[in-house]
């Protein structure tokens, strides 16, 4: 699931039981300092009792055309853990659910944490779904948490290089804008991309020698706020 296009995975339409999940999660997502905690709350959208797993995964290559996902590892190994893994929540109520940054990480790094509803207190088990005589059409939804576990001394840094945007330092830049201006003419390219760590984002227009290039940006611990940085070709 590439997190930076959806916020959740429909898994898929099924004749599912009365146990499938039904959740309703927020925020879709959030940042951590590293060695700090943050919170998700999890709401049941159901009049029934239904078990939830919480898993975790590392998202490679963020934002990336190669974006993937591996399983993070559990135990001492984990830069990112969740609290409870496993909990029962009543119909109509809600859980407080911890992701906690176990370890610190060099720079921005990003995580999926996914809610699904499963059968029965087995943490192995998958979510109940099969043709019953008291069957009836349902969506069995997993919901997937972005989480950006920052470092602890995050700084900001970009270069231009042969038309492209290298992010030179450890924290993630949600690119908004760029201002290209030459001769007192402006002409603002609308972006919207994140740019993680040591990636590079070609830009939509060739920079101009002499020109000045203003990069409006958002950071991950400052939420809508946004922020300037002025480049020369």
């Amino acid at each position: 699931m590439r997190f930076h296009r959806a916020v959740f995975l429909l898994l898929s339409m099924l004749f599912a039981t009365p146990v499938s999940a039904n959740l309703d999660v927020h925020p879709m997502r959030v940042h951590v300092d590293s060695g700090r905690t943050t919170s998700i709350r999890v709401h049941a959208q159901s009049p029934r009792t239904q078990y939830v797993r919480a898993t975790v995964k590392r998202v490679v290559d963020p934002a990336g055309d190669a974006e993937h996902e591996v399983d993070e590892p559990p135990g001492d190994a984990a830069a990112l853990a969740v609290t409870p893994g496993m909990f029962a929540l009543a119909g109509g109520g809600s859980r407080l659910v911890r992701a906690i940054a176990l370890a610190p990480v060099a720079e921005e790094t990003a995580f999926g944490v996914y809610f699904e509803g499963v059968r029965g207190e087995d943490p192995e088990a998958s979510a109940a779904v099969g043709p019953t005589a008291s069957a009836t059409i349902g969506v069995s939804l997993v919901w997937g948490v972005l989480v950006n576990v920052l470092p602890a001394d995050g700084r900001v840094a970009m270069q231009l290089v042969d038309g492209h945007l290298h992010n030179r330092g450890t924290l993630r830049l949600g690119i908004r804008r760029i201002e290209q201006c030459l001769a007192g003419a402006c002409t603002t390219h609308d972006i919207e991309r994140s740019v993680y760590p040591g990636a590079a984002l070609a830009l939509p227009f060739q920079p101009t020698s002499g020109a000045r290039l203003r990069v409006d940006y958002r950071l991950s611990r400052d939420g809508y706020r946004e922020h300037q940085q002025v480049l020369l070709p």
